[in-house]
């Protein structure tokens, strides 16, 4: 039994078969990228793909914050070499074994073994397989609305073409194969394969951010991070916690909460704590739910625990409140 870097490709490749599908015959066999003249995946490919080149194609035409162009996997022939071209599209690469050199916003790079690489959209890349210890690779190529923030996230800023992952390559490669279970191009195989590119994308995001010293967060402000916690609350208040919402937006706790309480002059928990009240508020002027009710669906199972923060916030009983029309402590709230 094979083991290490050998053990990656043992599972059988993909076959050269016909599969119907309703009126559709879709063909898995080395595809060649620029074929009917609207797929410019590359344009300019000067080197003849082997028997060990498989891609499954999709148009590029389409719309969406996410989608799926292309998947695939090749053993290189030793120097092969693709471009340099300008890519349509995100390609990101694992590398399965061996290694090579990639050209890419006027910088070289060596990706290898367990090592991801993306060629970016509209960017002129050239990549080489190694002389002597050739490539192997899976990649997918996706583009959308959100594909270039997705792919901020996973590491590759400006200038950031190559990250080390803590993944298991085979698990990249195997995602790639069970795309090419669901080739039939219909809306439900369509959501099949995109649900594995999400899978893809996150296991590459997941892998890399355990490297602290490769990765860097996407150049966004700080504020913008407050902003989804602070939408991430609205949308989840009676079920979450401030550890959920550290884990949301993936920073340590310490850190967030100081980044958190600079831009909106609370503590998460305070901000927690208030939101939940203030739509108890709301609640027990609008409706005439009994208070124990109220406290349940804004997070507090236990009445007297719910009374007592409110108490402590705005002087009076939620009972007092209601009674009062929300008029003692209105301005306070809102």
């Amino acid at each position: 039994m094979l083991a290490g870097r050998d053990a990656v490709l043992t599972r059988p490749f993909f076959e050269t078969r016909k599969i119907s599908a309703k009126r559709l015959t879709v063909i898995f066999r080395p595809c060649y990228i620029g074929r009917r003249g609207a797929y410019k995946m590359k344009g300019v490919d000067t080197a003849e793909r082997n028997r060990h080149y498989h891609c499954l194609e999709y148009d590029y035409d389409r719309s969406g914050d996410i989608f799926l162009i292309a998947c695939g996997a090749e053993r290189c022939d030793p120097g092969v070499r693709y471009g340099p071209d300008v890519r349509e599209g995100y390609h990101l690469h694992m590398v399965l074994s061996g290694t090579g050199t990639l050209y890419a916003g006027n910088r070289t790079f060596r990706p290898r073994f367990g090592q991801l690489f993306l060629l970016k959209n509209q960017e002129v890349a050239e990549y080489v397989a190694d002389a002597s210890d050739p490539w192997r690779y899976c990649w997918v190529t996706y583009n959308g609305r959100e594909a270039g923030r997705l792919s901020d996230e996973i590491g590759f800023t400006d200038g950031v073409y190559c990250l080390e992952s803590e993944a298991e390559p085979k698990l990249f490669y195997e995602m790639v194969l069970r795309m090419y279970e669901r080739p039939e191009m219909n809306y439900i195989s369509d959501l099949y394969r995109c649900g594995i590119l999400l899978e893809f994308l996150s296991l590459a995001m997941e892998s890399v951010r355990g490297n602290a010293k490769r990765i860097r967060r996407p150049e966004s402000p700080a504020k913008a991070y407050v902003d989804r916690a602070i939408q991430f609350i609205h949308y989840n208040y009676a079920t979450i916690r401030v550890g959920d919402i550290v884990n949301y937006v993936g920073f340590t706790r310490s850190y967030f909460t100081s980044l958190f309480k600079k831009w909106t002059g609370q503590s998460p928990q305070e901000y927690l704590m208030q939101y939940r009240l203030k739509i108890a508020c709301q609640q027990l002027t609008r409706t005439a739910l009994p208070v124990q009710e109220i406290a349940a669906q804004v997070g507090y199972d236990n009445q007297m625990t719910f009374s007592k923060m409110f108490r402590n916030a705005y002087g009076i009983s939620p009972t007092e409140y209601r009674q009062r029309g929300g008029t003692a402590v209105q301005e306070a709230i809102l």
